[in-house]
Parts: C-alpha cells; structure tokens; sequence
C-alpha cells in the first residue's frame, strides 16, 4: 500500500486527514481517513510505602462519561522528552514525585486510523509534593483513586492502556 495523496480535512485540536492509498497488488485506489493526534503514554503508578496503585478517574470525551485509569498524557507543546513528560504528569495529576520509572511497552492506540503512539511506563512514588488532581488552566478535573494492588488484577477496566498495565501486574508482580 502507498499513500499518493494526503489533503486536510479538519485541523482544530486535532487533525483529520484525507488520503488516497493505493495497493501494489491491484493498483485500485481507496480513500480513507486518518486521525493526526500526539503520541502519548500511560504510567502505571505505585506507591512504595503502601503498596498501592494510583489511579485517576476523569471526564473522557470520546466515550462521553468518567473512566478510571492509568495516569496518562500526550507528549507536545515545548518539552518533547517522553521521561520529563512523564514525570511532570505522574506530579500534576497524583501529587507525587517520581523516585524510579521503567519503561514497559510501546504500541499504537488505534492502528487502523490514527498515527497515535503510547509510551507504557511503571513509576514507583513515595513521597507526596503537592495535592494533585491536574491543572485548572488545563480543565481537568481528576479525582485521584487508590487501589491495591490485589485489587488492580481483578477490577474489570474499560481502558486498553488500564487493561495492558492490569496485565502486566498479572504476569510480573
């Protein structure tokens, strides 16, 4: 497959593309769409001194009601380096300062039509900085959720990148 034409279709928050692809094997041409959206990550946070999990349950617009989740963000705007990202989002939405971070997986959120990657990264937290909860000038409104972790392997989750840190607890802790 190859793309021969790419034109906008939208461009606001995000971006909508429209493409023509055209196949090697039979030449035919399709149209299709695609998503321009950030790369991200996930961070599964745990803290040390009670060995409890950090979730964070929040007003998500695609399915239009609260999840409960994983700390995530995009990576974008003026600090393009994933770790700092990470860490600075692990403090704005749980409060807590990152003492070690590990890298776990990178995938494609939705491969079909959107060029979204995520980051999956495991944060050990002990120490307490600020309240937490996300950023006002940023319109979140999180409330922060601990679980433990025995908790965290059973609980039936709604979020692909909840469900794939729920698995890896699973199969390492």
């Amino acid at each position: 497959m190859e793309i021969i034409k790419r034109e906008t279709a939208f461009k606001g928050y995000y971006q909508l593309d429209e493409l023509e692809v055209k196949s090697n094997k039979t030449g035919n041409v399709v149209n299709r769409e695609q998503f321009l959206c950030p790369n991200s990550f996930g961070v599964l946070v745990i803290n040390t001194n009670n060995n409890r999990v950090f979730l964070v349950q929040q007003f998500r617009i695609g399915p239009e009601k609260e999840l409960l989740e994983i700390v995530a963000g995009k990576v974008e705007g003026k600090d393009l380096d994933p770790e700092r990202t990470v860490m600075r989002e692990v403090m704005e939405e749980t409060g807590y300062e990152v003492d070690e971070l590990k890298h776990l997986f990178e995938f494609y959120t939705s491969p079909g039509p959107v060029t979204e990657s995520m980051n999956l990264y495991v944060a050990k937290v002990s120490k307490q900085i600020t309240k937490g909860g996300g950023l006002e000038s940023e319109n979140e409104e999180i409330s922060i959720i601990e679980m433990s972790i025995a908790d965290f392997k059973t609980y039936s989750f709604n979020d692909a990148k909840t469900i794939i840190a729920q698995q890896w607890v699973k199969l390492s802790l």
